[in-house]
């Protein structure tokens, strides 16, 4: 079920500040630190495929480890009811909450540990922009809702069915599973998601009307 008109325009409202103004002031700063380790200009030759593979490897583990714990960290509760139960007023997300974060969340949490690595790495601007566009992509489906589970996407490798589930569970019951599933194994904070069973567990546990084959 969708949620109430009035948190889908906050929103909007919130998206459009964090994107339009937020992030271009953030990117802004950020930019010189790019150049200083080495990021080539836009007119530059494009990058190696083993570049592109690298400094996406290198961008998607410093957002794995900086997502992470910025994330758990707006869960403490000096944090938690300031800055982030701004997003877990929903319990069940749809992909645009993804965007509904307190603008100092959004540029602690979500910005800088998605472009960071990208720019530590200091390479070709097109990794970043690959990089950002493969992480968008995936954040908007771990807050879809959806599960594409066994898809035609999903023999793809272009679906994120483990990470839908275990970002849903973490809206569900607000606890654990904080950031990339390897990050919570690491640290013990998705205990809950496996005493639901994990992934094939939780889903019958939440939707018993749906049977196996």
């Amino acid at each position: 079920m969708l949620p109430k008109q009035p948190i889908v325009i906050k929103t909007l409202i919130e998206a459009t500040i964090n994107q339009a103004i937020v992030g271009p002031v953030v990117s802004y700063f950020l930019f010189p630190v790019g150049q200083y380790f080495g990021m080539s200009g836009m007119l530059s030759a494009l990058p190696s495929y083993q570049e592109m593979f690298f400094g996406i490897c290198f961008a998607a583990v410093f957002n794995g480890f900086m997502f992470y714990w910025a994330h758990r960290t707006f869960h403490s509760k000096p944090l938690y009811a300031t800055f982030h139960k701004q997003h877990h007023e929903y319990s069940g997300p749809i992909s645009i909450s993804a965007e509904y974060a307190n603008p100092l969340e959004q540029v602690l949490a979500n910005q800088i540990p998605s472009i960071g690595g990208a720019l530590i790495f200091g390479r070709h601007p097109l990794v970043l922009f690959v990089w950002v566009f493969l992480r968008a992509q995936e954040t908007y489906e771990a807050h879809s809702g959806y599960c594409f589970k066994n898809t035609i996407f999903d023999y793809l490798g272009l679906a994120h069915a483990d990470d839908a589930t275990h970002h849903d569970f973490h809206h569900s019951v607000n606890q654990g599973n904080f950031g990339i599933i390897y990050m919570d194994w690491l640290f013990g904070t998705m205990d809950g998601y496996c005493a639901a069973g994990y992934q094939e567990g939780y889903i019958a546990k939440k939707f018993p009307e749906i049977k196996k084959n």
